[in-house]
């Protein structure tokens, strides 16, 4: 494999060894993955034992640039999100086919799994097809009755229901292999989706024999994942994280890499530190471009410019998106030694390119 070219200079001021242990980070319980596959710019790495690696359940972090800009730069938004989230799927595809059952001679048992509105976004399916030609879609849309953006902490104690669901090309009596890429951050919408797409499937004496993940993933939702898979009796789970298996913030929505719980915050006025699993290599360079205690993916789905709801195309809310983000840096700004002053840096620059975004989505009216 082509070594990725990642930058490890750190910011000055920075105590690397004091910033893992503070922030709780696991640098050690990963695996760089040897296979060559020829690709530049791309890393892998495997979760080393349980519970994350066993003959159940295999997880993987993909470190690819595209992937951590994504993570760490919240301004890029629409055509530039999806030009950088099809590099990264064009890259993934071959560690991808080389780590799960799926190959070109099967090509007819793959399940695409789209969970709207923000899944079809990581261009997983346009990367599939490029590979093995045409490939199964389907589609679900599982809501919660009210809004949850940054709140799925109170959505805890509420029913998502399935507004929208398409599976007619789901085969009758077959093993399938059901791909499913999404921003995993507590995994409710993950089950009610893997649910409905398994009680389709008895319908048609059809069972899920493999299911692959892929995008964004918190730890706590791929436990979950793995658990709901394992009592419908699917035989194997196949995860690929980007960049990290990151931590999941008190308001069960930012998925973050490191930094301080702004969500705990806000509730508790209490500093609680966060930290997610992730190489060595990669948390260095992140370290430069990500500010402490931020959700990687943001609103995923309105960084899209458009989005299928499962009855019509609609706009992405990306200025909302900026806007919000932007909001939420200023709060982890705001709390009491949050940042250093190295990090509040990080945290300027970033704002600044989200102001010049906002400028230019507005101007564009």
């Amino acid at each position: 494999m082509v070594r990725a070219k990642i930058s490890g200079k750190l910011p000055r001021g920075c105590d690397l060894k004091n910033l893992i242990e503070q922030n709780g980070i696991d640098t050690e319980s990963l695996e760089r993955i040897s296979i060559d596959y020829g690709i530049e710019d791309l890393v892998l790495y495997k979760i080393r034992g349980e519970p994350y690696f066993d003959d159940f359940l295999e997880t993987y972090i993909i470190d690819a640039p595209e992937a951590r800009e994504i993570a760490a730069h919240q301004h890029i938004v629409g055509d530039q999100l999806t030009s950088k989230c099809l590099t990264c799927a064009r890259k993934a595809i071959r560690p991808i086919l080389e780590l799960t059952s799926i190959n070109k001679s099967n090509a007819d048992k793959v399940v695409h799994l789209h969970v709207l509105r923000a899944a079809p976004g990581y261009q997983l399916h346009t990367a599939l097809e490029e590979v093995m030609g045409k490939i199964r879609q389907t589609f679900v849309r599982p809501r919660y009755v009210k809004a949850s953006y940054r709140d799925h902490l109170g959505a805890e104690s509420m029913v998502l229901r399935v507004d929208y669901k398409e599976f007619s090309s789901v085969p009758a009596r077959e093993e399938i292999i059901v791909v499913k890429p999404d921003t995993e951050a507590t995994g409710r919408t993950a089950e009610v989706s893997i649910r409905s797409l398994f009680e389709r499937g008895e319908e048609l004496d059809t069972r899920i024999k493999e299911l692959i993940l892929y995008g964004f993933i918190s730890g706590k939702s791929l436990l979950r994942i793995k658990d709901v898979a394992s009592s419908l009796g699917i035989e194997k789970v196949v995860a690929f994280a980007w960049v990290d298996l990151t931590a999941l913030a008190y308001n069960k929505y930012d998925m973050v890499l490191y930094g301080v719980d702004e969500s705990f915050w806000k509730e508790k006025r209490r500093i609680s530190r966060l930290g997610s699993i992730v190489a060595m290599e990669t948390l260095k360079s992140m370290i430069s471009i990500y500010v402490p205690g931020l959700d990687q993916p943001g609103d995923f789905s309105e960084r899209q410019e458009k989005l299928w709801d499962g009855e019509k195309w609609v706009n992405g809310d990306m200025l909302g998106h900026l806007k919000k983000t932007a909001g939420i840096i200023e709060s982890i700004k705001a709390i009491p030694g949050a940042l250093e002053s190295w990090q509040e840096e990080i945290a300027n620059k970033q704002l600044e390119m989200l102001y010049m975004k906002m400028k230019e989505l507005s101007s564009k009216g």
